[in-house]
């Protein structure tokens, strides 16, 4: 059970016109001589209020729980909920030496118990853009249980994650296939996964037209495989026409489905366009 540390932060939020500006988090323990943990129920919990937009960061002095699933820095929210689904989503920045925390997210009841779990293999790549850099994301729709007034969100890597690297598209390809031209013949970059990293968090009540998909309380199933093959050729085939808007769609969805290789089948066909 979740029980007596809890934090309320005071969060520089400001109301205009129905938006809130985004606030920086700490995710420090109280007692950073102490911050290693071994269980959820003993980290130092941060209660937020709808609407949320956070930007908060794992570093050294940041809380660590290191049990079964988690193995690094954490940050462990208390957000309040009614009977109305709310949407989430979460952001991790690949930062400026092109390294990256990959999250995973386990959503409890007040009592500790799985509610849902969203694995880090869900987070689609999503390429530099604009003002915004290289980033893995993923967005999902809850709906709390009847009766449930909270729920916890632990946001956390494992061994498994910090073993694996991220490609991410060289800014010259990308910049090239943002502007619809046909992208340079050179190799793309790697990220490496770290414990450390920049995320963003946002949380709100889902609008009656709310387009994301209610997730339900039960573990993900990933697709089969003639739907597999079917994004994987989709992909290539929309490389081959120069449809990048559609390849970079289809790349999203079937990472967020889960789909093995579908990062691998973009960059491949990408690079061989560049050779012919």
């Amino acid at each position: 059970m979740i029980k007596s540390k809890i934090r309320t932060l005071c969060l520089s939020v400001v109301f205009a016109a129905g938006c809130v500006s985004t606030a920086e988090v700490s995710t420090q323990a109280k007692n950073p001589a102490s911050s290693n943990v071994a269980a959820p129920a003993e980290l130092s919990w941060q209660e937020l209020s709808l609407p949320i937009d956070i930007n908060f960061k794992f570093d050294e002095e940041s809380q660590v729980l290191l049990d079964a699933n988690s193995t690094g820095p954490v940050a462990s929210f208390i957000i309040p909920v009614d009977n109305n689904p709310i949407d989430m989503a979460l952001t991790s920045h690949v930062d400026n030496e092109l390294t990256l925390y990959v999250p995973n997210i386990l959503i409890t009841n007040s009592k500790g118990e799985k509610l849902y779990h969203i694995k880090s293999n869900e987070f689609r790549y999503i390429p530099a853009r604009l003002l915004d850099g290289d980033q893995v994301k993923t967005q999902f729709t809850i709906a709390p249980q009847v009766g449930t007034r909270q729920v916890n969100v632990l946001i956390y890597t494992t061994i498994e994650d910090l073993k694996g690297s991220t490609t991410i598209i060289h800014p010259a390809k990308a910049l090239a296939i943002g502007k619809g031209n046909q992208p340079p013949n050179i190799p793309d970059l790697t990220a490496t996964h770290s414990k450390y990293g920049q995320l963003s968090l946002t949380v709100s009540s889902a609008s009656p037209t709310h387009q994301l998909p209610i997730r339900p309380t039960l573990n993900y199933e990933p697709a089969n495989n003639a739907k597999h093959t079917d994004y994987l050729n989709s992909i290539q085939y929309s490389v081959e026409q120069g449809d990048m808007d559609h390849a970079i769609t289809l790349l999203n969805e079937a990472e967020k489905l889960g789909i093995p290789n579908a990062r691998a089948t973009f960059i491949n066909a990408v690079q061989n366009q560049s050779e012919q």
